[in-house]
């Protein structure tokens, strides 16, 4: 809440509303990964390189964010579990008052590993799993055998009871037809959230492009994942489904429920169950009064990236445009003073199909996808499969 304040008093009260922080922040922890995988849009592997920051490097900047207040820190990289300082750091942002979260691919998550996460202080943790089949999965992995090692990270994790357990899946033509069957693998290693990206242009994704599923059959996908958390929500129990990169799922859920049950910002309903257990379950009520205040895509609103050497990004997969460094300049002015977050903010100056579309200010588009596409942060999200919904059209 404090975050929101401060946003109306640097911003300004508007629609969407920044807040005077990220109140989440991506880390890309390290570049190294043990996995070499197709889509991974920062071309990590065993054999990146590139400047990485000392444990104590990292301490500072963890102090930057706590100072600003940032709430939600996800270590993800890379691996994340190859550095030995990880857990060090999770106890550090711990200290500083975040909720703290780690994206893994799961394959080095023994038993012993998930026990050392929960200690340190992991509440969340969100591992990718691309089919219900192990040739499936290797495929886009890159790794023989990537698919039995994560079953058994995710099974781990499950054993040790963190407040999350996040399933993310890749979609892509290849394993489309299995979407159903992941979603029920899933539910049975004991998931209690599921994410669906799609590919992202940037680092080795723009080569994996080729695997993209067609409109139709991305709307048909976003059907079965919304069933799924249309299913959660009603019956007050099950794995809750979400869309990451498709901000347009809200628009999906806008409708088929005409405006009862529907995402906000990609991972937000108001009924979660980490939030209702804390804030009652009205919550969901003002999430949807609400919606049109944080909704669509959050780049440069709520949430940013950062990589692995302390730069600041618009979001993750925008590797390459450096915002500021942690250990220079301080969050906070980074965050309000920066000319690109405050155009990329602008969403009242979005252009093209986004401009014209009825759920502009639900959905908003991907605002990367525009930037890759046609150069413009507030250009149109060519990967949209509805195109623009006129009023009274």
């Amino acid at each position: 809440m404090l975050s929101v304040v401060r946003g109306i008093v640097n911003f300004g009260m508007r629609y969407p509303q920044p807040t005077g922080a990220p109140i989440t922040i991506v880390w890309n922890f390290t570049n190294r990964c043990n996995l070499n995988c197709l889509h991974c849009h920062q071309d990590s592997s065993p054999t990146s390189s590139g400047s990485e920051l000392t444990t104590s490097q990292v301490f500072k900047v963890i102090d930057s964010m706590g100072d600003a207040g940032v709430a939600i820190l996800t270590f993800s990289g890379g691996e994340p579990l190859l550095r030995r300082d990880l857990y060090d750091a999770i106890e550090r942002a711990n200290d500083n008052g975040m909720l703290c979260t780690i994206a893994s691919n799961g394959t080095l998550i023994a038993p012993e590993v998930a026990k050392k996460l929960a200690k340190a202080g992991i509440k969340r943790v969100e591992i990718g799993l691309d089919g219900a089949r192990a040739e499936t999965h290797d495929f886009l992995r890159n790794k023989l055998g990537s698919f039995e090692a994560t079953i058994q990270g995710i099974m781990s994790c499950a054993a040790v009871g963190f407040d999350e357990l996040a399933i993310t899946m890749t979609l892509h033509s290849k394993n489309i037809n299995e979407l159903g069957e992941t979603l029920v693998l899933a539910e049975k290693l004991g998931a209690t959230r599921f994410y669906l990206n799609r590919l992202i242009p940037a680092g080795r994704g723009v080569e994996a492009l080729y695997l993209d599923v067609t409109p139709k059959e991305k709307i048909e996908a976003l059907e079965t994942l919304y069933n799924k958390f249309y299913e959660s929500v009603t019956k007050g129990f099950g794995m809750q489904c979400y869309a990451r990169g498709m901000t347009y799922y809200a628009r999906l859920g806008y409708e088929r429920s005409k405006g009862k049950v529907f995402t906000v910002s990609e991972a937000l309903s108001g009924y979660e169950k980490m939030f209702q257990k804390k804030f009652g379950i009205e919550i969901s009520k003002i999430v949807r009064k609400l919606a049109t205040g944080f909704g669509g895509c959050s780049a440069g609103l709520t949430y940013a990236g950062l990589t692995a050497s302390g730069d600041l990004l618009p979001c993750v997969p925008a590797s390459s445009i450096k915002l500021g460094n942690l250990l220079e300049q301080s969050l906070e002015e980074i965050w309000i003073h920066s000319e690109l977050l405050n155009y990329i903010r602008n969403r009242k100056a979005l252009k093209g199909s986004c401009k014209i579309c009825a759920y502009n200010d639900l959905c908003g588009g991907c605002r990367y996808t525009a930037y890759i596409v046609h150069g413009d942060w507030l250009g149109p999200d060519a990967s949209c499969p509805f195109g623009p919904k006129i009023l009274n059209a």
